[in-house]
């Protein structure tokens, strides 16, 4: 009976990311690009700069949200732990980035640390595509739709672990 509720909340919780697939595909990216202040370039890359970080974060939180709304997290039992330490380090940028002006987050801060010095690649391009030190990270553009896709995927797995009551395998 509790695998029929999780199966169920999963399901919903993708079809409500396929409903919203490309509205967060032009929230991920309409941004970039787009910041023009004439005779003035200097303002223009600040800005733009300001931009893209807001505009990485806003679709981070958004993504973030949709799967809390349907209990999906990083600690969700259909999941390998590899894949939950590479969403607590998403969860350590969603919080860095939300709360934690000039700083970095304390919630998953050394589990951020331990995916990005591990070998294991990870699925969401997160160790290719991101900088940073004891107090801040930066992604590189894109990484928010990343995130979607890497989300996706791991909404499949569980999907499947969930129908065939098997849990992951490391």
């Amino acid at each position: 009976m509790e695998n029929e509720k999780e199966l169920g909340e999963l399901w919903k919780l993708n079809e409500r990311i396929s409903d919203e697939c490309e509205m967060i595909g032009w929230l991920c990216t309409v941004h970039s690009n787009k910041v023009y202040y004439q005779n003035n370039p200097t303002t223009t890359k600040k800005v733009q700069d300001q931009l893209d970080k807001a505009s990485t974060l806003i679709s981070l939180v958004y993504i973030w949200a949709l799967m809390e709304e349907h209990g999906f997290t990083e600690t969700n039992k259909w999941l390998n732990s590899y894949d939950k330490l590479e969403l607590k380090a998403w969860k350590h940028i969603r919080h860095t980035g939300a709360h934690a002006p000039g700083s970095r987050a304390k919630i998953y801060y050394k589990e951020f640390n331990e995916f990005m010095s591990s070998d294991y690649q990870g699925e969401s391009l997160l160790k290719k595509n991101c900088k940073y030190d004891a107090n801040s990270i930066q992604l590189a553009n894109s990484m928010n739709y990343y995130f979607f896709q890497f989300i996706q995927r791991l909404i499949m797995k569980a999907i499947g672990h969930c129908a065939n009551c098997n849990l992951p395998k490391d």
